[in-house]
């Protein structure tokens, strides 16, 4: 039979009006039963003339139609395996509906299909009897919504919500069945019921999947890591006590444990009663840790200052100096990023210190440079800080020590060192040595190197440049490839080199040119292409080319570039074959929002949280697209838990207010969110604890 819709009926507006005639041939209702149009085939299900086997088949995408349609009841009393007759899916369909007759209820209680059984269990018309046999159900969530059906288990008026939490309690599976990676992320963007966290924390199976990983942590939740305090496993315990999101009280409880008192001293969050506690420890690494914690009060490091373990007073004392604006030489040269102010009050104590250091500010560089201290002027001649002036002054100094300094200075410009200081002869030996390679203890191009200078003393710059990129070996063209100031052509030229060492420092040079790079890129070397990655000139087409990189090093480096398009840093973001390679991108600040939301939602959330912690504080909206996601999670504990937060939205809390799990529709009547018009609707839903909290709800905002 041709069932495409005769010419008739192909104007949409005919074809509708057709279909709700109840005087249309049944044969021309078969076919506009075929409509692409909505409202066409809604008409043909509420249509009485509707041949029986058409009506039974959209019944399923119309059971309201089909249960009006004044036939149904005449169709039913004809035939009494009717029931036995309705396709799989309008069962379905219809017993979700209140207005199904209970002789169809009653008719298709034996069948074993699930969907059939939750939906009996969730329509509130369904008998005590037919309930009585669904508990005998193999699917446990059948058994679990019969016995909370309003026919079996009766109205709740009173302690609903101790009824919930021992209900919800009894179901949560162990760790091996539950979708614990979700539990882990939902942990730490949201506040979960101390109920679930308190089965969760008894429950050892959880310990290995949930536990440690959320105690381990810096976004878990502060009410879980409360709870995790009190596991039965140390570590658990112990890294609890590290988390700086642990509650100031939990952290006073667990100060009373020797098992983690090496973790309180390493949070920074530790007050200062603990740590007072704790400097009388009898373990010397734990009251130096205290000396170094920010939070020890002055007294107590003065105290532990005078400790009898030289290493503890050793500690406090440079401790309460730093406090008090002085800082060993020591403690300066650790720290490449000492501040200027702190440099400026040492420099009257060890001005060779801090003449040395990398941060210090070149008006005090300037002043060390006319000091009658030799050696102080040195210093100053290798700082990389010291300017282009400072450099060609102490050039012409009377110590051959402070001119070799400046020759080893990176920043010496390449005219001063190989037309000015490659003919000093206390200071040519300085430049060779450092241009020819190092093999046990001899510089086998040492000499050759000192000739070509020799030699071409008063040749121009580029005369000498040639001949040692020619004749003075590859440490030599290594030497020159590195030079910010080497003239494009040689790096042109080196860049054509085969020796790799040469290629990767022109690849780090920033005054490579990009046709450079470019052929660099193309290299068989892991090193070269790694350089190129490296350098924050490269190009974003030779970054995107190279983001398809196989070696991971190459790839490390380029997930930290923040010019990188938004595909390709979320794609180096999900990278299933490095972890670090992940991290970096993850880390990288131009990673979209977008991008982060679905990491959110997909295997590596955890991952990113750690990283992140306070990513979802500073976008609310992502918090609630990420809620949203895990609310729509097939496993029921997650959803509940997602469901129950304020930023889930008006349509989903619609939408799973007709959800065919109880949780679900528990969660949205709980929801501080959910409308008059859901918790009406809740208030006579088949669940006796469904109700109960939607009907609290509405009492609640009667009385607001």
């Amino acid at each position: 039979m041709d069932h495409t819709t005769p010419p008739l009926t192909k104007n949409v507006t005919q074809a509708q009006l057709l279909a709700a005639e109840p005087s249309t041939d049944p044969e021309l209702l078969r076919e506009l039963a075929l409509s692409t149009d909505k409202i066409t085939r809604q008409s043909v299900a509420g249509n009485p003339n509707t041949p029986v086997d058409v009506l039974l088949r959209l019944g399923a995408e119309f059971p309201s139609q089909l249960l009006d349609n004044p036939v149904f009841p005449l169709l039913l009393l004809e035939n009494l395996n009717l029931v036995a007759e309705i396709p799989l899916n309008t069962l379905r369909s219809i017993l979700r509906h209140e207005n199904v007759p209970v002789y169809i209820l009653e008719q298709v209680a034996e069948k074993a299909d699930l969907e059939v059984q939750l939906a009996l269990v969730n329509n509130v018309q369904t008998p005590k009897g037919v309930l009585n046999r669904l508990t005998q159900s193999r699917h446990p969530q059948v058994v679990e919504s019969a016995c909370l059906h309003i026919n079996l288990a009766g109205e709740l008026t009173e302690k609903y919500e101790e009824r919930i939490k021992e209900v919800i309690q009894g179901i949560i599976p162990n760790a091996y069945k539950a979708d614990t990676s979700d539990l882990v992320v939902l942990a730490q963007i949201c506040p979960i019921p101390e109920f679930i966290v308190e089965h969760c924390i008894k429950d050892f199976s959880y310990k290995d999947f949930l536990c440690r990983k959320l105690a381990n942590s810096p976004a878990t939740f502060p009410n879980f890591l409360k709870h995790l305090a009190n596991h039965s496993d140390g570590w658990t315990r112990g890294k609890a006590a590290e988390n700086p999101n642990t509650p100031t009280e939990t952290l006073r409880k667990l100060a009373t444990e020797n098992q983690v008192t090496f973790s309180l001293v390493c949070n920074f969050n530790t007050p200062a009663d603990i740590l007072e506690s704790l400097s009388t420890d009898q373990n010397p690494t734990i009251r130096i840790k205290v000396a170094e914690h920010p939070n020890t009060p002055l007294n107590v490091l003065k105290d532990l200052a005078n400790d009898l373990n030289i290493h503890v007073a050793n500690a406090a004392t440079k401790v309460i100096g730093e406090l008090q604006g002085e800082y060993t030489a020591e403690a300066v040269r650790k720290n490449p990023k000492t501040p200027p102010d702190v440099l400026e009050k040492l420099a009257q104590k060890d001005p060779r210190t801090v003449g040395e250091h990398p941060n210090t500010p070149p008006e005090l560089l300037l002043k060390f440079s006319k000091s009658v201290d030799e050696r102080l002027r040195e210093s100053v001649a290798e700082n990389p800080n010291a300017s282009v002036s400072i450099l060609k002054e102490l050039a012409q100094d009377d110590s051959s020590m402070v001119r070799c300094g400046v020759a080893k200075n990176p920043n010496t410009p390449i005219n001063l060192l190989f037309k000015e200081l490659a003919r000093d002869a206390w200071v040519s030996g300085a430049i060779a040595y450092r241009m020819s390679s190092e093999k046990y203890g001899k510089y086998p191009e040492a000499e050759s190197i000192l000739d070509i200078l020799a030699e071409e003393s008063t040749s121009p710059l580029e005369t000498i440049l040639q001949r040692l990129a020619q004749e003075g070996g590859e440490a030599a063209r290594l030497f020159l490839a590195r030079r910010f100031d080497l003239p494009v052509n040689f790096l042109t030229q080196f860049a054509e080199s085969t020796e790799v060492n040469v290629c990767e420092g022109v690849a780090q040079n920033l005054n490579t040119p990009v046709t450079c790079l470019e052929k660099l890129v193309q290299s068989p070397a892991t090193k070269v292409r790694e350089a190129v990655a490296q350098n924050p000139n490269t190009p974003i087409s030779i970054l995107e080319q190279l983001s398809k990189d196989k070696n991971y090093d190459v790839l490390l480096h380029i997930a930290q570039k923040t010019n990188l398009s938004p595909e390709i840093l979320e794609e180096l973001a999900g990278s299933k074959y490095s972890d670090q390679v992940r991290e970096k991108a993850m880390l990288n600040p131009s990673l979209p929002k977008e991008a982060v939301e679905r990491i959110l939602c997909g295997e590596y959330a955890t991952h990113y949280l750690k990283l992140n912690p306070d990513f979802l504080s500073r976008h609310p909206d992502s918090l609630a697209v990420t809620l949203n996601y895990y609310a729509k999670s097939e496993f029921p504990l997650v959803s509940f838990i997602a469901l129950n937060q304020p930023q889930i939205s008006q349509e989903l809390l619609q939408e799973k207010s007709l959800s065919i799990s109880w949780l679900e529709r528990l969660a949205v009547a709980q929801n501080p969110q959910a409308i008059q018009q859901i918790l009406t609707q809740l208030a006579q839903d088949s669940n006796q604890l469904v109700r109960a909290a939607a009907k609290d709800r509405l009492q609640d905002l009667s009385s607001s």
